[in-house]
């Protein structure tokens, strides 16, 4: 009989009125919802090529301070001078890779964009002057 309520319920499954159903018209995903940036995300592929290029610097930063630091002579004086003078060079000499690690370190809980806003400003900061100036290339 085509009235019979009965036939109703062969097209159910019986938990529309259960807590735990759920109504895909009222579901935030599939309706497109704005999600938050998750510093969980993963980093998008040109991300990843951005931070590697901006690596490729830092890695040139290293080498271009190694070369100057090691043609320009350090000034006489006494000895706790000249290791002092040696530690300031070897902390120069480092700084462009402690950056990098440390932005990419520190930066975990941050946002990609602000991670590049950091490596960006170490390129500036750190630009290396002394391998310009005495040319030493």
């Amino acid at each position: 009989m085509p009235g019979d309520p009965s036939d109703d319920e062969a097209l159910s499954w019986g938990g529309e009125l259960d807590a735990t159903h759920v109504d895909a018209s009222k579901n935030p995903v599939i309706r497109g919802a704005a999600r938050a940036p998750s510093p969980e995300r993963p980093a998008g592929s040109g991300s990843l090529v951005g931070m590697g290029v901006l690596g490729g610097i830092y890695l040139l930063y290293t080498v271009a301070w190694l070369v100057s630091a090691s043609v320009l002579p350090v000034a006489g004086g006494t000895a706790l001078s000249a290791l002092f003078a040696e530690g300031l060079r070897v902390l120069a000499i480092m700084a462009p890779a402690f950056w990098f690690v440390a932005t990419l370190w520190f930066g975990q809980t941050i946002s990609v964009r602000a991670r590049f806003v950091w490596l960006v400003v170490g390129v500036v900061v750190l630009f290396p002057w002394p391998f310009l100036m005495t040319r030493a290339f």
